[in-house]
C-alpha cells in the first residue's frame, strides 16, 4: 500500500523522521518547533513500517491527549484524505494500512497494555522518568523492523532525567536533536516568534526559543526577581485612579495585592487575613481602606468560581459585597506558564512594588522554592506562596504569555 501525506518539514524535523536507526531518539525543541507534529508523524511512519505489530504514544496527561494529540492526527490524516479508526474510549487508533493498533496513553497512570513494536513520548521532560521506563519495557516484540523510541519536549532543565539520559550520561545507541523555533517559521503565524522572544527573561530564551538546555536549578521559583530592579519604595496608591486587586482564597492567611496598572505593574499595598478569613471579611479590610467596588478590579484565583471559604462560590460572595469588576480565567494556568511569564515581567522590570508597604509578597519573591521533580510551587510553608500566587492570576491576564497554547478564554462578570 501506497501512502502519501503532505508534511512541509523543517530542518529538525526532517532530521527527526529520516533517523530510523537510532534506538532511542528525542528532539530538544522550543515552544512552536513543530516537537508535537514531528512526534505525530512519526508515529505514522513507525505505524507504516511496523505493520502489524502494534506502538504506544503517551501524553503527560489524559487532557494533553486530547487537547494536543487528537486534533493533531484529525489534521495531518484528515487534510490527507486517509480513513482511520479512532476509539475515543479506549484511546487508540487504527490507520488502513495496519491492523496494528496506536495506542495512546496518559503519564498520569501507571502503564499497563500489549507488547508494542515502538513508542513515543511527547512532552516527555514534564513526565516522571518511571514513565519513560515503563515505556521502553513495553517494547519488545521480537521481528519489529523499527523498534524505537522516540520522544520530543522542551529542555526543562540540566537536573531533568532526559538531560542526563541524552546529553550527561548518554544511553547506548541514543541521539538528541535540536530544534530552534525560528527553524518553524513557515509554519507560524506571523508575528508569533517576535511576541514569544518577548515573553521570556535572557535566560529563558535559550531553552524555550533555541531548544537549548540551561541550568535553572537555583532553587527560587521567582529566580528572575532581583530587589534593585523591582523595588521603588515611593510607590503609593494614587487617587482616582483604578486598583486591581490580585486575591488569593484560603481560610487561614488569605490574601490580596493591590496595583496600578498603565502598561506595567507598580505595587503599593497588601491585605492579609490570618485566621478564620473568609470572602465577606476580605471584602470588608477592602472597603476599610477605601478600595471600592466602583474603583476595584479584583482578579480572583480561577477555582473560585466552584469554591468558597464560606457558603456560596467566593466569586458569588464578592458580588454580592457589590465587586462587579471581576476577571478571572476558566482555569488556572500551569505552574510552569505562570513562573516564565512573571519571571519575564521581573527580569524585564515590568514590575516594581514597595517593599515596605508589601512585605509578604515581598517575603513570597525572595523565598518560595521550586520543587525539582514537578516545577510547582513547594508548598510545606502554610504563609508562604498566597501572595504570589494570587500575582500569577493577575498577571497571567494582564500580560498574555506568548508560548500559551489555546485552551481558555477570560470571562468578565458586569
Amino acid at each position: 500500500m501506497k501512502v502519501k501525506i503532505k508534511y512541509k518539514q523543517n530542518p529538525h524535523q526532517k532530521e527527526f523522521k529520516e533517523d530510523l536507526k537510532t534506538k532511542f531518539l528525542h528532539l530538544s525543541g522550543g515552544m512552536g518547533s513543530g516537537k508535537s507534529f514531528a512526534l505525530c508523524m512519526k508515529a505514522l511512519e513507525l505505524s507504516f513500517i511496523n505493520n502489524p505489530w502494534p506502538g504506544g504514544l503517551m501524553a503527560p496527561s489524559l487532557k494533553d491527549v486530547k487537547r494536543d494529540i487528537v486534533p493533531l492526527f484529525e489534521t495531518i490524516l484528515e487534510g490527507s484524505g486517509l480513513n482511520y479508526i479512532y476509539h475515543k474510549s479506549e484511546y487508540y487508533y487504527q490507520f488502513p494500512w495496519s491492523p496494528g493498533k496506536l495506542y495512546l496513553f496518559s503519564a498520569e497512570n501507571q502503564l499497563r497494555g500489549p507488547n508494542l513494536a515502538y513508542f513515543l513520548f511527547n512532552e516527555v521532560t514534564l513526565m516522571d522518568p518511571v514513565r519513560y521506563r515503563e515505556g521502553i519495557a513495553r517494547v519488545r516484540i521480537r521481528g519489529a523492523r523499527a523498534p524505537q523510541i522516540a520522544s520530543v519536549g522542551t529542555p526543562e532543565g540540566t537536573d531533568n532525567f532526559i538531560y542526563e539520559m541524552f546529553v550527561e550520561k548518554p544511553l547506548p545507541n541514543s541521539k538528541i536533536i535540536y530544534g530552534d523555533v525560528r527553524d518553524n517559521a513557515m509554519n507560524l503565524s506571523p508575528g508569533y516568534i517576535e511576541a514569544l522572544t518577548q515573553s521570556f527573561d535572557t535566560k529563558m530564551r535559550d531553552a524555550y526559543i533555541s531548544g537549548l538546555w540551561v541550568n535553572m536549578k537555583n532553587g527560587r521559583f521567582y529566580y528572575a526577581y532581583d530587589p534593585e530592579k523591582n523595588h521603588d519604595k515611593t510607590l503609593r496608591r494614587k487617587e482616582f485612579t483604578t486598583v486591581h486587586c490580585f486575591m488569593d482564597f484560603n481560610v487561614q492567611y488569605m490574601t490580596c495585592t493591590l496595583w496600578h496598572f498603565d502598561g506595567m505593574l507598580t505595587g503599593f499595598d497588601e491585605i492579609v487575613l490570618e485566621d478564620n478569613a473568609d470572602t465577606y471579611k476580605m471584602c470588608d479590610a477592602l472597603k476599610a481602606r477605601g478600595y471600592l467596588p466602583e474603583s476595584t478590579i479584583i482578579y480572583p484565583d480561577p477555582a473560585s468560581k466552584q469554591r468558597s471559604t464560606k457558603g456560596m462560590p467566593d466569586i458569588e460572595i464578592l458580588r454580592k459585597c457589590g465587586f462587579q469588576q471581576i476577571r478571572v480565567r476558566t482555569t488556572q494556568p500551569r505552574f510552569r506558564q505562570r513562573q516564565l511569564n512573571t519571571n519575564n515581567l521581573l527580569d524585564k522590570g515590568m514590575v516594581k512594588f514597595n517593599p515596605d508597604t508589601m512585605p509578604t509578597f515581598k517575603k513570597d519573591l525572595s523565598s518560595v522554592v521550586q520543587d525539582p521533580v514537578t516545577l510547582e510551587k513547594d508548598k510545606k510553608n502554610p504563609k508562604l506562596t498566597h501572595a504570589s500566587d494570587g500575582f500569577d492570576y493577575g498577571c497571567d491576564i494582564l500580560f498574555e504569555f506568548s508560548g500559551r497554547k489555546p485552551e481558555s478564554t477570560v470571562t468578565k462578570f458586569r
